[in-house]
């Protein structure tokens, strides 16, 4: 309805961070780290406080929170910025734009809401520490993260309803890399004084209510933790210090967009970026590497193994050495290679076919893949003691995992796409668009990255207490799992 009676708009095109591709490149880059290396680690938070007994308290509950909806907020913006980069035109449905706006707003305003809630846990644990337990019972902390919820929504929906409301008959080139209130009010054909008044009072003024409320609830806590002994006012400083950083964090660049007329700074889209894609990956991390009782959570709760020693390909030096040539000559011979089809494929305009588009893409996966095992292998082949820490290992069987399953679901991408293109040449150019090719990569992304994160999360959950010795020259899940002091029938069931 809101298409037939209040706008003409059916899409807008989006200009994108920068017209630079140099700067794309190095966004590129840089998002795909945070991705691959701060993301699983926000999972691995919620894990670790999910299977570890020790980790109940209000605050870990609230932090595994923290990191579902950060982990939830950086799919909202990022995924489709990466595609963009690689597309020539960036344009979003008038339907794609207002989705993306109300779970935007709806997870950005449930998570500032949980930073009070984090706030006052502190507050009374703090400050009044003989009603903690009965304050912050398992019922209160439900209905606050409900709350937060209800609050996300309502805070959501008022801004949808109020964009809704306005016509858009064009120009429908908005001046950033997604759909947010500021920019889709600029293009309404209509006068938008009250609508950004309503706007600025929604999210600007509560936010800003928000920030100075918590901060002055930490500078009380801060005030009656002066006195208290050295060993609880270094733990109550170090949390509230945790704190005080992430709520920068989140509403300093909310603070800055939001509670000023919808004008245009040139600021605003660098702002946005590290407020939309980069912080929100980082703040769980932040409340971890600070809280050591997270940090060691393995080694303390769950396994007493801080190492593996492995036994590797074969005993024999002969053989050894021979594997130790086969590997150099296969990785400066056969590497470059994969390189060199990636480069070629970028560069040939006549190979920007679908089937070649995969290729470059399995490319990429084979020379990812080959880092993983590899180089440990040639290093450990010269070293006498050849041992991996848990942390690397439960690493290299992510990465192991995260880039095989990618690469087996890009290999049913390519059945598919030949399957279309032999059996339904018609269709060919239709079903195997540009867009649709690259929705296919990213499922395969997201399904490798689901598919390891499983396996990951798995071995978490199993004790190691000895021995220490794997079978074989990397870590697996098979291997792995016949050292836990445990019965794994069923997680040996659920890795399979």
């Amino acid at each position: 309805m809101e298409m037939e009676n209040s706008t003409v708009v059916t899409e807008f095109i989006l200009l994108g961070l920068t017209q630079s591709r140099g700067i794309q490149l190095l966004v590129f880059v840089l998002i795909l780290i945070f991705y691959f290396i701060i993301l699983p680690g926000n999972f691995l938070i919620i894990f670790t406080i999910r299977s570890d007994p020790g980790l109940t308290a209000p605050l870990y509950f609230f932090l595994g929170n923290l990191a579902f909806l950060d982990a939830s907020y950086s799919f909202i913006v990022a995924p489709r910025m990466l595609v963009d980069f690689l597309s020539e035109k960036k344009v979003i449905s008038y339907r794609g734009c207002i989705t993306q706006l109300f779970f935007l707003h709806l997870l950005g305003g449930g998570e500032e809401l949980l930073l009070v809630a984090m706030a006052f846990d502190r507050y009374i644990a703090i400050c009044r520490p003989l009603h903690y337990s009965t304050v912050m019972n398992p019922k209160a902390c439900y209905a606050m993260v409900l709350a937060l919820w209800l609050g996300g929504f309502v805070h959501s929906i008022t801004q949808v309803a109020l964009i809704l409301r306005l016509p858009f008959c064009g120009p429908n080139q908005l001046d950033n890399f997604f759909c947010d209130v500021p920019q889709v009010i600029k293009l309404a054909c209509t006068d938008t004084f009250v609508v950004e008044l309503l706007m600025v009072f929604n999210s600007g003024l509560l936010t800003l209510l928000c920030f100075l409320g918590l901060l002055a609830s930490y500078a009380v806590i801060l005030c009656r933790v002066h006195g208290s002994s050295s060993e609880g006012k270094k733990k109550a400083m170090s949390t509230c210090t945790t704190h005080i950083i992430v709520i920068f964090l989140m509403f300093g660049p909310a603070i800055f967009i939001y509670t000023r007329p919808f004008r245009t700074f040139p600021a605003d889209k660098v702002v946005s970026f590290f407020h939309t894609v980069i912080f929100p990956l980082m703040n769980p991390m932040i409340y971890t590497l600070r809280n050591q009782e997270v940090s060691d959570m393995e080694y303390e709760n769950s396994t007493e193994v801080k190492e593996f020693i492995l036994l590797g390909l074969t005993q024999s030096r002969g053989i050894q050495l021979l594997v130790f040539v086969l590997i150099l000559i296969f990785y400066f011979i056969i590497l470059p290679g994969n390189f060199l089809i990636i480069f070629t494929i970028r560069s040939d305009p006549r190979l920007s076919v679908p089937l070649y588009f995969f290729l470059g893409n399995l490319a990429f996966l084979d020379a990812s893949y080959s880092f993983i095992v590899a180089p440990r292998m040639l290093v450990d082949f010269l070293s006498e003691k050849k041992v991996i820490s848990y942390r690397g290992c439960i690493t290299q069987l992510f990465f192991l995992h995260f880039l095989g399953g990618g690469e087996g679901l890009l290999l049913v991408v390519m059945a598919f796409d030949r399957y279309i293109a032999i059996c339904r040449p018609l269709h060919y150019s239709t079903v195997m668009n540009p867009r649709a090719c690259y929705a296919m990569v990213l499922i395969l992304w997201f399904g490798g990255f689901v598919h390891s994160i499983i396996q990951v999360a798995l071995i978490l959950r199993l004790p190691f207490c000895g021995p220490n010795q794997l079978d074989n020259f990397f870590c697996d899940v098979p291997q792995v799992i016949k050292l836990a002091c445990t019965d794994v029938c069923g997680g040996a069931s659920d890795c399979l």
